[in-house]
């Protein structure tokens, strides 16, 4: 049985509340992750080795760096640290950014790595978002939430969103013009507030294709017009000064986690 990877990130909002220069000096988050089939690398960021055996269907924690440019480098198992890399490029991360970097094919079966930014803002309350990036050799697809196409002609390299409603949901995925299903209908969940990042994975000829799922968390919004009965008291308890915003913040920030786990597909 296929097996789906599964990248929680955990993320802080309402940064809003810290200064402008405390905001000028953050640092930017970047996950690597890895889409491309057969393929288990040492990778290296500015010549140093930040990972070895990154395997396929599984990232890397995210990585907090500081803005500027890096080159990344993924060589073979094992490979001597100068020799020729089977991938490179260059990533640029500003303050507060915080990208996906993928190492996967294009539709044409060429190995690249592309990099998708995670910027969605706030999720309209009681809902979810549906984020699908195309990282696949394999033709061009509709996406079919429980049946109903909601997503149409998505193209290797690119990303698609859709607002659902939290809950179970079946995903489907079928080529553009013959309808084939590219994989097994898939169950997934989302949550309230929640953006969970779809990655199409593998290469269509060598029946590979799969899935990776990336979770973005914390971005609920809050909901407007909510009767208390209890004459405004719940607004001025949630007044707190911004010394105390700022504090929660810090001293959660302890709390912050990322992690990476493997759950069975079910497929209908």
């Amino acid at each position: 049985m296929r097996r789906l990877s599964v990248i929680v990130m955990i993320l802080v909002v309402g940064a809003g509340t810290i200064g402008a220069a405390t905001g000028a000096s953050r640092k930017g988050t970047v996950t690597i992750v890895h889409g491309l089939p057969g393929f288990t690398a040492d990778v290296y960021l500015d010549d140093e080795l930040l990972l070895d055996g990154f395997a396929p269907t599984t990232a890397t924690d995210p990585l907090r760096l500081d803005p500027g440019a890096y080159d990344l480098a993924l060589r073979d198992l094992g490979a001597p640290a100068d020799s020729e890399p089977v991938l490179s490029d260059t990533l640029s991360v500003s303050a507060g950014s915080d990208l996906s970097v993928v190492v996967h094919l294009t539709q044409g079966g060429t190995e690249t790595v592309s990099t998708f930014e995670n910027s969605f803002g706030q999720v309209p309350a009681g809902g979810s978002l549906l984020v699908v990036r195309d990282v696949a050799a394999a033709p061009s697809f509709w996406v079919r939430v429980d049946g109903r196409q909601r997503i149409q002609n998505l193209r290797s390299g690119n990303e698609r969103a859709v607002q659902l409603e939290p809950g179970p949901h079946l995903l489907a995925l079928e080529a553009v013009g013959s309808g084939e299903k590219l994989i097994p209908p898939s169950r997934i969940r989302l949550d309230e507030g929640v953006v969970q990042i779809v990655y199409v994975i593998g290469e269509e000829s060598a029946g590979n294709l799969d899935l990776m799922l990336q979770s973005v968390a914390n971005l609920r919004s809050r909901p407007t017009g909510v009767l208390t009965g209890v004459g405004g008291l719940a607004a001025e308890r949630d007044a707190f000064p911004a010394w105390a915003t700022l504090s929660m913040i810090i001293a959660g920030s302890g709390l912050l986690l990322s992690a990476m786990a493997f759950r069975p597909r079910r497929h209908d």
